[in-house]
């Protein structure tokens, strides 16, 4: 038996101290039973001949067995209408068997077996396949249209965007092209920069690095950074380089990237050169170009740095000659 199963029996056997009432007295091979029953019941449709089965036992022994059966039920499977009207019904239930655990200093009641949890967790799994099937066949149509999931009052957007994410991903490369060009067509409504990064990493498209540089920063925003050298090189990584340091949130992380170019263009070292400027990235900038290998480029350095204007000095601190201001031999 699995070592889950005696872990679980125990609990419902040593319940007293910490349950509502104490649980009726099962041993393993009734429970054992009860499991072949429901599970054959299950595999043949007989929902009713279920409930008629759990609703002759304890509460204790019902609701054990109910999360069991629930647990059993693979949500990669399509599952049938009455199946999924039953885990339904389920979900809608309150599980009666509670006991008192602390959170954050508070006592709580919690189930101690949270069937209705499961199955609501079921369903959800279930609906995603469902929207992914449903996505992966419109996308490899052609008729799949980003906005009928992206508006901004959309409230299950979350989980269609995960649903289309992840039918992407068991499609061809030239689809990936094709939604990327069309996301980078249109002025859509996005809630973050996940499907921006995740068209990115397969397509390297460059105006949807454009139009993520417009949006606010974030994580996804800033691991896109590092798929650009997997697509562009040279002049092109360096434009789009350029063009990120200008959202505030990912300039420190593109100037890094854009002076780890090798070798590294004419209008990257043009720019790093004007940054050296700026009051708040200059410094970031100068040790930067303190470890490019690029003579020219260190020597425009060194120029660029030796211009700058120094503070004056007083006349106090300046070197003593020795040699005194009247003439000498007056």
């Amino acid at each position: 038996m699995k070592p889950v199963f005696w872990l679980l029996l125990g609990l419902l056997s040593a319940m007293p101290a910490c349950a509502q009432s104490a649980p009726v007295a099962v041993t393993a091979e009734t429970l054992q039973t009860h499991q072949r029953y429901l599970a054959g019941r299950l595999q043949e449709g007989q929902f009713a001949a279920i409930d008629s089965l759990l609703a002759t036992l304890s509460r204790e022994r019902r609701e054990f067995l109910l999360l069991q059966l629930l647990r059993d039920i693979p949500a990669t499977t399509p599952a049938s209408p009455a199946l999924q009207q039953w885990v339904e019904a389920q979900a809608d239930k309150a599980p009666e068997w509670l006991m008192e655990q602390q959170v954050d200093g508070f006592l709580v009641q919690q189930p101690v077996y949270d069937f209705a949890a499961r199955a609501r967790q079921l369903l959800g799994e279930w609906q995603l396949q469902s929207l992914m099937q449903r996505y992966r066949q419109q996308l490899a149509q052609g008729s799949f249209q980003l906005k009928s999931i992206y508006y901004s009052s959309n409230p299950d957007l979350a989980m269609q965007q995960q649903a289309l994410l992840l039918a992407l991903d068991t499609l061809p490369q030239p689809i990936w092209m094709r939604e990327a060009q069309a996301l980078a067509s249109q002025n859509i409504y996005l809630p973050d920069n996940h499907l921006l990064f995740h068209l990115l990493q397969r397509t390297g498209e460059p105006a949807l690095y454009s139009m993520l540089w417009r949006r606010p920063a974030d994580q996804d925003a800033l691991r896109a950074l590092s798929t650009i050298s997997r697509f562009h090189h040279g002049s092109a990584a360096s434009d789009l380089l350029i063009a990120a340091s200008g959202n505030e949130g990912l300039k420190g992380a593109a100037l890094r990237q854009l002076s780890a170019l090798s070798p590294l263009p004419p209008q990257a070292q043009k720019y790093l050169l004007a940054e050296l400027s700026n009051r708040q990235y200059g410094a970031l900038v100068a040790g930067l170009l303190m470890e490019v290998d690029e003579p020219q480029l260190l020597s425009a350095l060194a120029r660029r740095l030796g211009q700058r204007d120094m503070p004056p000095i007083a006349p106090s601190l300046l070197p003593d000659s020795g040699t005194p201001d009247g003439q000498p031999g007056l």
